[in-house]
């Protein structure tokens, strides 16, 4: 189904499998953090990152299965996307409620939550297509993807720039 698209699906599931081993250093930042702000980012912020980066992977994984048929894929689309536009309706609820930020639950509000359901969704829309059988099947999916990679990159770094100002260097001094 996917012939010709090999290499960005190499590409982007690669990425997505290096970004899900880097959020690893990125949770290493929220040592000596408060434990409730730790757990509510956890389930707001680094869980749903995770997953967006997962379905990239599982997805560029399917789409190079050379046994997977489009049916099978489309079905599996279809699924992640629902499960994903749900988190992201579960993130803009719980920040909306709770902004961590004072001076930016917008920016918080559509970056980790809005934008990545608003992606969900399309991604539901390309399984559409690949169940369907439409000749654009396969550039749906992939824009979809790719758009889900670049949410999960500047959700990763802004993870990071939040967070690496108040960690301590070994010694427990500040910088």
């Amino acid at each position: 189904m996917f012939e010709g698209w090999e290499n960005f699906y190499l590409i982007t599931g690669g990425s997505a499998g290096a970004l899900i081993g880097l959020m690893f250093v990125v949770v290493t930042l929220t040592a000596g953090r408060d434990r409730d702000e730790v757990e509510r980012g956890k389930h707001l912020y680094t869980s749903p990152i995770v997953w967006h980066l997962a379905v990239i992977l599982a997805l560029s994984a399917g789409a190079m299965a050379p046994t997977m048929p489009a049916i099978a894929f489309g079905w599996l689309a279809a699924g992640l996307a629902l499960i994903g536009a749900t988190m992201g309706v579960r993130s803009t609820i719980g920040i909306a409620r709770r902004p961590g930020a004072p001076k930016s639950p917008l920016f918080d509000l559509f970056w980790y939550g809005i934008a990545p359901a608003i992606a969900y969704v399309g991604l539901g829309a390309a399984a559409l297509t690949v169940l369907t059988g439409r000749p654009w099947a396969n550039s749906a999916i992939g824009a979809d993807l790719l758009a889900l990679l670049m949410i999960s990159i500047h959700a990763e770094w802004d993870l990071v720039t939040y967070l690496a100002p108040i960690a301590k260097p070994e010694g427990g001094q500040d910088r």
